[in-house]
């Protein structure tokens, strides 16, 4: 099998292939005015004939364009060269989250990383701008500690009314899908929510929540499966990913940052203790505490008591 032909753009050099999906593949490229390394995300040649999967691809490069944010993925460039059509994105060596959550996340680290991605999505939002595909391959990082959102491929954004998906179709990711989209009906951002929430609990707890035999399975759990319950070191947190879950948007948190709050005020409390009852062990320390006394008074005491030496006669 012979080695797929890089694209040729001009002014880039391409070096190698960093990903590859059904819509696109990423090259890690050099733009050549200025040295600096790129990610080039190209569309697949077959769906780049068809309008409507190059005009959402387009739509997606002027999308992220408008959102200056340091938790979204910068864009420095999109455009088309002889039917290739590509974006050129910063280019974060970093790792995703996908990779993260494989290794294993503290909760604090997992507090963090879901903060910034709220406080990403709340300045989204109020540019109009749905996301629609929330998870752990999307989520990438610039350094160790900040999370960057990236892949706005099928993002929508509101003050478009031009329609580039058959009605009824659904857009998303089954095992991050939002009940709604589930069910092909009009979304909002709290459908971006519910995902985040979904991927909290990844996060948390390193598995999916709702897992299946197939897309249909997983989607139909979303739509009618219980909210699941978080392990009892983590059941703290357990409030918000009830609001993030809740199967109605109107009872998910209205905003990025008002779920950022609740996350951050959740963490500073002190997580429940492990173990006997704290308030059993209060009752009884004052009584461990005198035995213990009272047992090293006797160990002295024997200790310093005279001893009496019979001789024989």
């Amino acid at each position: 099998m012979e080695p797929m032909a890089m694209p040729q753009i001009p002014g880039y050099r391409i070096e190698k292939i960093i990903g590859k999906g059904a819509m696109s593949t990423v090259y890690l490229a050099i733009r050549e005015s200025l040295g600096r390394p790129v990610a080039l995300k190209v569309l697949t040649p077959k769906l780049a004939a068809d309008p409507t999967f190059h005009k959402r691809f387009i739509k997606e490069g002027r999308i992220i364009a408008k959102l200056g944010h340091p938790h979204i993925v910068l864009t420095w460039d999109a455009g088309s060269n002889e039917d290739i059509y590509y974006i050129a994105m910063e280019y974060l060596e970093a790792g995703t989250l996908k990779e993260r959550i494989k290794a294993g996340l503290t909760p604090e680290q997992a507090v963090n990383i879901l903060c910034q991605i709220a406080q990403a999505l709340d300045y989204a939002h109020r540019q109009n701008c749905i996301h629609r595909d929330i998870k752990p391959a999307n989520i990438l990082f610039r350094n160790p500690e900040v999370a960057v959102l990236s892949d706005f491929g099928i993002a929508k954004n509101l003050e478009d009314k031009t329609q580039l998906t058959a009605a009824g179709w659904r857009l998303g990711t089954p095992n991050y899908m939002s009940p709604e989209q589930a069910l092909g009906k009009p979304v909002d951002s709290r459908c971006d929510l519910y995902s985040l929430g979904i991927v909290f609990y990844e996060m948390l707890t390193g598995t999916r929540p709702y897992q299946g035999a197939d897309a249909f399975e997983i989607a139909l759990m979303h739509v009618k499966g219980p909210i699941p319950t978080l392990p009892e070191p983590l059941r703290r947190f357990q409030p918000v990913l009830d609001r993030l879950l809740a199967k109605h948007p109107e009872a998910r948190f209205a905003s990025g940052e008002e779920l950022a709050q609740a996350v951050q005020s959740v963490a500073m409390t002190a997580p429940a203790p492990v173990g006997p009852d704290r308030s059993v062990w209060q009752q009884a320390r004052p009584w461990i505490l005198a035995a213990l006394l009272a047992g090293l008074v006797a160990l002295l005491t024997y200790s310093f008591w005279p001893v009496t030496i019979v001789t024989s006669p």
